[in-house]
């Protein structure tokens, strides 16, 4: 008879050393064909599938919303049918309830090191996970002290207090659990300070909107802040151990909430992109945001962050700065005279002359593009949509283009 082929949680974001089980697809038991889908998971960013690795039958014991540690056998299948007496599978909660099991999970380094202590895993009862540095610890063995926890408590007095009013008490979503943490520990670990910046650019949507085919605002706003960001490297920052780490390359993140929760869908290397590229990837990440079908790749790996509330007619306001940034960018609602910006940054890294000077010349460069799909004197080129007269003031010029229509900067022709 050939072995069970075991199908282990894989490592689908670095960050996460549990995924949670969202549902299973087939039923224990059941004969499945290589590629079936058999269970569907969710890490912190992102939920994906499970499928069959071989023809068999099913063997799973894990229960529906379970965390179930990276790197362990989620479930088995076994190519010539369950043998009589079937091998237990290690560390496993029920399937009786689709409840959640309280149960103490071990790390892959955990359970390696467990089997050759003589401990047992009775031993760790009432914990939650249990990850290697605490069995050398239950052996006595010296380990490297904890490092503080960077997560913060809230002060006693919240801790306590419990609301007078009756009412009902309802878990927040997971995702929205890790959001909170990984917000709280960014807010408390920089100085952070927030500039405002009147966008001159009213009618800037309606524009847009009139051009054949139509222009997507948030993604001109997104293409002229990632080539920006070339001139200002110290907002696509992190503040590390007294010195600053600039990022190589602009990936430019855009927060997004649609119903399917709050994500930053991330566009990699953006500042090498094309307007017309630019536009295609907001466009594919949006899709795959609204069909639940993002890849891990999609959400992690943001150097700036814009978050834009101007379609919930919010004027200003002030964002909150992710983790291993330096600064966010803030999109207001239009109104008569155009639009604010606002830019939230580490004022660690940076002071508020080099955000003004951002500011100022990302609200001049929107504002200019503005005039040119509204049809004034003011042409751009339709490649990268720097306007005629940064051109000019740079040294460049704005050729007109037979193939494709429209015009093309000289900075972009030297790049065909």
């Amino acid at each position: 008879m050939r072995p069970p082929v075991e199908i282990k949680v894989p490592v689908e974001n670095v960050n996460d050393v549990t995924a949670r089980l969202l549902h299973w697809r087939a039923e224990n038991g059941a004969t499945v064909t290589e590629g079936d889908l058999i269970a569907e998971m969710e890490t912190t960013k992102a939920v994906f599938e499970v499928h069959a690795t071989a023809s068999g039958v099913l063997q799973y014991s894990w229960a529906k919303n379970v965390e179930v540690p990276v790197g362990e056998t989620l479930c088995r299948i076994f190519p010539d049918g369950v043998p009589a007496t079937p091998e237990p599978v290690a560390a496993v909660s029920p399937v009786a309830s689709s409840s959640p099991v309280a149960q103490t999970l071990f790390s892959k380094k955990a359970r390696a090191l467990l089997a050759t202590s003589g401990l047992k895993e009775s031993d760790f009862a009432g914990s939650a996970f249990v990850v290697e540095r605490d069995i050398r610890e239950r052996l006595g063995e010296p380990v490297a002290k904890r490092a503080p926890a960077v997560a913060v408590a809230a002060p006693v007095a919240e801790r306590v207090a419990a609301p007078t009013e009756d009412g009902e008490l309802v878990p927040l979503e997971r995702a929205k659990i890790y959001e909170n943490r990984e917000l709280l520990s960014a807010a408390r670990a920089v100085l952070k300070s927030t500039l405002f910046q009147l966008c001159p650019a009213p009618g800037l949507q309606e524009a847009c909107g009139r051009q054949m085919p139509p222009v997507d605002r948030l993604a001109l706003i997104l293409s002229a802040t990632a080539k920006l960001l070339g001139k200002f490297p110290t907002l696509n920052a992190a503040f590390r151990d007294d010195a600053m780490h600039r990022y190589r390359q602009v990936n430019i993140g855009f927060a997004v909430d649609m119903g399917s929760g709050l994500k930053v869908l991330v566009l990699r290397d953006a500042a090498a992109l094309s307007f017309a590229e630019f536009s295609s990837r907001v466009d594919e990440l949006l899709l795959r945001y609204s069909t639940n079908s993002l890849a891990v790749a999609d959400v992690t790996g943001s150097t700036f962050t814009v978050t834009d509330l101007s379609g919930d007619g919010v004027f200003t306001f002030d964002p909150l700065i992710n983790s291993n940034q330096a600064a966010i960018l803030g999109i207001g609602a239009e109104r008569a005279d155009g639009f604010m910006l606002s830019c939230a940054f580490d004022h660690r890294i940076n002071g508020g002359r080099v955000v003004a000077e951002f500011l100022r010349e990302l609200s001049t460069q929107i504002a200019a593009h503005a005039r040119s799909l509204g049809g004034g004197r003011e042409k751009s080129c339709d490649r990268c949509m720097q306007p005629a007269s940064l051109l000019r003031q740079r040294g460049h010029m704005l050729l007109q283009s037979a193939e494709p229509a429209g015009y093309v900067c000289s900075i972009c022709l030297s790049g065909y």
